[in-house]
């Protein structure tokens, strides 16, 4: 009787993003393609968020400065454009969805926050730009809210 609940649970995981992709009126393809592209992004930020710490603790030249944080920039914008695309999966809480406007205001503001932080990264000026991290790269604040955490 419990495998039989685990298939149930199983399936019911596997299904409900087509599901939702379909009552959203997206085609389950294309829901894919979005949720793996938003993956992909974020992926994507980790590495340079990544390595603008090790620029920042001086673990890599400040000549790598300018190149992480317009990497990050992009990443802001592209995830932000990304998630504009109202599709539930992946590792995207229902409340991003049910609270839309404050997941999105959150979106905007790394964005904005992110392509000043490029600007003075172009500068080459590694203090201002380590004074601009917390409003640049506010992912826990909101991963906490709005992801459901990685399963190991």
């Amino acid at each position: 009787m419990i495998a039989h609940h685990r298939i149930l649970i199983a399936v019911a995981l596997v299904a409900a993003p087509a599901c939702a992709a379909l009552a959203a009126g997206i085609d389950p393809a294309e829901a894919e393609g979005i949720i793996f592209e938003r993956q992909q992004i974020m992926e994507q930020l980790g590495k340079d968020s990544d390595l603008l710490g090790k620029v920042v603790a001086g673990l890599e030249p400040a000549a790598k400065l300018p190149e992480a944080t317009r990497a990050i920039a992009d990443g802001a914008r592209l995830s932000l454009e990304a998630y504009r695309q109202q599709v539930p999966g992946g590792r995207t809480k229902a409340e991003a969805w049910s609270n839309n406007a404050d997941f999105m205001r959150r979106m905007e503001d790394f964005a904005r926050n992110s392509e000043a932080m490029a600007a003075v990264g172009a500068r080459g000026d590694v203090t201002a730009v380590t004074g601009m991290l917390v409003d640049a790269l506010p992912c826990k604040q909101c991963h906490d809210v709005y992801r459901t955490p990685k399963v190991n």
